[in-house]
């Protein structure tokens, strides 16, 4: 990701902002999916046991996505944190760049 800002400085202004935005949709996009993943297939596997065992109980659904949200918070939450701090500490002083 940082590749296409080292070569910023020799693209025209409209094509940084294009670049910098194509990569913050791409960037969140894999983080909401890194998060939002391992949620669905959770409910998908207590959403069957659910259905097999005839069990109504709300909270049974709600417990296990809480949890495997902490587990992948815990997990890859650094990572993700300093990805976007990367991203907005050099994005965004390009893009700054790109305006004046």
């Amino acid at each position: 990701m940082i590749a296409w800002l080292q070569i910023a400085a020799d693209m025209p202004d409209d094509r940084v902002l294009g670049d910098v935005t194509r990569a913050a949709v791409l960037l969140f996009a894999g983080d909401a999916a890194l998060f939002l993943v391992p949620v669905l297939v959770v409910a998908v596997i207590v959403g069957l046991v659910q259905t097999v065992m005839s069990i109504t109980e709300a909270s049974l659904s709600f417990l296990p996505k809480l949890a495997a949200l902490v587990v992948v918070l815990a997990v890859a939450g650094d990572g993700v944190m300093r990805g976007l701090g990367d991203f907005l500490e050099t994005g965004l002083l390009d893009m700054v760049g790109a305006i004046r």
